[in-house]
């Protein structure tokens, strides 16, 4: 007895569509842990510094480091909690919810970032912050944009172009 294959028509529009959307999601909870992780490493590094130089009195060289890298791994630490981290934590709930800003407008300027830097762009004077590998933003093409409030965080564009 011969089987066949049941074949079932998908449009690969909404199937690409709904895989982003779905991807997208996934991705501001990936990213928002990275961040956590990445600016509480910081912490943890300079805490064993420290009790490695404390250890090691010999070690002028590990003390000098200990004191120039102190005061910026806490300045950095610090700036990426308050404008990073703060935000992606006030969204939580309007992430869980699904309940996203909408807005619509012209891409003035791109920056696609670099390895480790969440690429942004600015749409109508706002800046907003996206994954490039799901979300095609243009300089110079109209978007339709859903985003967390907070973070400016893009789930989904759409080109109205």
């Amino acid at each position: 007895m011969i089987k066949s294959p049941i074949f079932i028509k998908v449009n690969r529009e909404e199937y690409s569509n709904y895989k982003t959307k779905e991807v997208g999601n996934i991705d501001f909870i990936v990213d928002t842990l990275f961040q956590i992780f990445f600016a509480f490493f910081w912490i943890v590094a300079l805490l064993l510094l420290f009790i490695k130089t404390k250890k090691d009195k010999k070690n002028k060289g590990g003390f000098l480091v200990f004191l120039i890298l102190s005061p910026l791994l806490m300045i950095w630490t610090l700036y990426s909690y308050n404008y990073v981290l703060e935000p992606r934590f006030q969204d939580i709930k309007y992430y869980i919810n699904k309940d996203y800003q909408i807005t619509t407008g012209k891409c003035s300027s791109l920056n696609d970032g670099g390895k480790g830097v969440t690429s942004s762009f600015v749409l109508d004077e706002e800046t907003y912050y996206y994954n490039k590998r799901l979300n095609k933003i243009y300089k110079g093409k109209s978007y339709k944009l859903h985003y967390l409030p907070n973070s400016k965080y893009v789930i989904e564009s759409e080109s109205l172009e």
